[in-house]
């Protein structure tokens, strides 16, 4: 929702950048399609289909589902990221579930980190077969 533009149709892309400044402390539920980045602070719940992006400065807190996070601050919390990436400096405190993780050398990474499959497919495999079996009948 745009207030201060005219809505012009075009729904956001993967190159805009949604800003928490330094200073901006923000609690909340968050669902963006664009990038995140995050220089102050944010608590809650944050879902996005893009990078968020925690600086120097930023600080998060709560629950996050993306398709990356790289942290050069602090988070706090869990984790559900295709990648994450935790840079020397950053701080991760809690639960990550991820298909890859990194974490730099002088990183602090405190929690558990569990790999998600590649494939959710595999697990209805059977089921699958069972009814393809039925069909032939």
């Amino acid at each position: 929702m745009a207030i201060f533009t005219k809505n012009n149709g075009r729904s956001a892309s993967s190159s805009e950048t949604t800003l928490i400044a330094v200073g901006a402390t923000i609690k909340g539920e968050f669902n963006l399609e664009s990038r995140l980045h995050v220089d102050g602070e944010i608590e809650g719940t944050i879902q996005s289909t893009s990078v968020v992006i925690i600086g120097k400065k930023g600080r998060l807190k709560g629950e996050l589902k993306a398709d990356r996070l790289v942290v050069n601050g602090e988070f706090e919390g869990s984790a559900d990221c295709s990648y994450v990436e935790v840079l020397a400096g950053g701080r991760f405190i809690g639960n990550v579930l991820s298909k890859e993780l990194m974490i730099e050398s002088k990183a602090y990474f405190q929690g558990q980190s569990n790999i998600r499959s590649e494939d959710k497919a595999i697990f209805n495999e059977p089921e699958i077969k069972a009814l393809s079996s039925q069909e032939e009948d």
